[in-house]
């Protein structure tokens, strides 16, 4: 399928591509366009009235979750972090702002939109495996700082 969003994506619009294509849609492509722009045929994230957008306090990666039933709990603190990175809401997590300034980089690293979604990837994977084992200690009782050592 093909997906479409704003130009020049940021940390919510970088996560949800890397969701959508990890998650739903392994073989999505995406397109950019203008604020309010459209693409006929392909489905809308990230924008204004897009179904996987902005709703009730979440941000679109969170949306993406809902819609596809996706209750990994990895993902589910991803998306905490990622709403709190773009939304800015330091208060959310103590990772926002350092990811928010991460994908802020991002964007002067390429003019290129799709050179950034794959710059973001590998961010995104290894935020993703460390939340993945950060869940599996908290499941054995315990979870251990980068040291190794339980806290």
């Amino acid at each position: 399928m093909r997906y479409y969003t704003r130009r020049r994506p940021h940390v919510d619009r970088c996560a949800s591509a890397w969701l959508l294509k990890r998650f739903v849609d392994p073989k999505a492509d995406f397109a950019f366009v203008e604020e309010g722009g459209q693409l006929p045929g392909a489905i809308p994230f990230d924008m204004s009235g897009a179904e996987l957008g902005h709703r009730r306090g979440r941000c679109t990666f969170e949306a993406i979750l809902a819609k596809h039933k996706l209750k990994d709990p990895a993902l589910l603190e991803m998306g905490r972090i990622i709403r709190s990175a773009d939304l800015l809401d330091a208060d959310e997590t103590l990772e926002g702002p350092g990811i928010d300034l991460l994908f802020r980089g991002l964007l002067h690293l390429s003019q290129d939109d799709h050179t950034v979604l794959t710059l973001a990837e590998p961010i995104l994977d290894a935020l993703y495996a460390a939340l993945q084992e950060r869940s599996a200690a908290g499941r054995r009782g315990a979870r251990r700082e980068p040291s190794g050592q339980t806290r």
